[in-house]
């Protein structure tokens, strides 16, 4: 088992500031490598489309993601949106790669600020729109 923190490597704060800051990026995943000791960007994009989002989480690896989670506001009339961290641990992960990305969640977690909400994923229903708007309405 590896001890000690994965290095996030400076491009992970880079897009997230970008995510936060503009309109460009809608979502960023994030890939924990324990060969390398280090948290790096593996993807991001812009969608509008939750599904879509998180269909880039696959079921054989653990992944960090963060998104604007968009729904709609008290009137129905307005588009909200959140920043939205999760850690997906996919049931069909190996052990080692489950438990090394579950050791290093809080060291990037806690590296990025304005978060709303943290997400721990292992299935995909874990990850609808419902699902995630339920843990709002919960706070």
């Amino acid at each position: 088992m590896t001890r000690g923190f994965a290095t996030i490597k400076p491009e992970c704060q880079e897009q997230f500031d970008t995510l936060k800051e503009t309109k460009t990026l809608d979502y960023i995943v994030f890939v924990p490598d324990w060969h390398k000791k280090e948290i790096s960007v593996a993807k991001s994009g812009k969608s509008d489309n939750h599904d879509e989002i998180v269909s880039f989480l696959t079921t054989d690896a653990p992944r960090y993601m963060v998104t604007k989670f968009t729904y709609d506001g008290p009137t129905g009339d307005e588009k909200r949106h959140k920043l939205v961290f999760i850690t997906w641990v996919p049931e069909g992960a190996n052990s080692h790669d489950k438990t090394y990305c579950l050791h290093n969640k809080d060291h990037l977690y806690r590296s990025l600020d304005d978060l709303s909400l943290h997400v721990q994923a292992s299935k995909p229903e874990d990850l609808a729109h419902a699902t995630i708007l339920k843990q709002f309405k919960v706070l």
